[in-house]
């Protein structure tokens, strides 16, 4: 084969890559709008705040006052309110990081500047009874009829304060506040209330040390 007839092939070839290219780029575009404007409904969403194509924002109660995103905050995580209650609020310039559960039947609320890494559980219920008979009726009332409209399940709010950051892998148990600008260690369970300023880890968490301007 001459050069110039591979030439020809080769710029035919990348005229078939480029249609190809352009159509795999384009055709996922018009459900992926339509999956936002879905995920948008569920939620109010403040200017510049994102939910990227991995989020999912599940709204039991279909009103989208329930869920509220601050401006310039990212999700990429899980937002989820029960039937029966409950409310997540996020402040502005927060992030929420991939397969990590944000699930209230409560009240959840994180201010502003917070960092929550992946693979991160957040809940200010039980999720479910503790009573067998009743842990199982509410199981089947799930894939029967969808989540009941009144259950108790201990709920107690959660509070994370202005610049906390929750490390990956954490679990977020309910009643508990998290102070201003404390850190949360890799793979900790926080059963009760983190002070301002401090970094903590272990199950159960617990304090390491205080933050300070020198000693970050």
């Amino acid at each position: 084969i001459s050069e110039s007839h591979r030439s020809i092939q080769t710029s035919k070839k990348y005229k078939i890559y480029k249609i190809w290219r352009n159509l795999k780029l384009t055709s996922t575009k018009p459900y992926q709008k339509i999956t936002d404007q879905i995920k948008a409904s569920r939620a109010m969403v403040g200017n510049h705040g994102r939910l990227h194509p991995e989020s999912r924002i599940i709204n039991a109660q279909f009103d989208k006052r329930a869920i509220s995103i601050g401006d310039f905050t990212h999700i990429r995580g899980e937002l989820f309110v029960f039937a029966h209650g409950g409310s997540i609020t996020l402040g502005n310039h927060c992030y929420v990081g991939e397969n990590s559960k944000i699930w209230s039947s409560c009240s959840i609320e994180i201010g502003n500047r917070v960092l929550i890494s992946h693979g991160i559980t957040i809940m200010d219920g039980l999720t479910h009874p503790i009573d067998a008979d009743s842990r199982h009726q509410h199981y089947v009332d799930i894939i029967t009829s969808g989540h009941p409209l009144q259950l108790e399940l201990e709920e107690r709010p959660v509070r994370i304060q202005d610049d906390a950051w929750i490390g990956c892998n954490s679990v977020i148990l309910r009643g508990v506040t998290i102070g201003t600008g404390s850190v949360v260690g890799a793979g900790s369970v926080v059963t009760k209330d983190v002070p301002a300023g401090v970094i903590v880890a272990g199950n159960p968490a617990r304090v390491i040390r205080k933050i300070t301007k020198g000693n970050q």
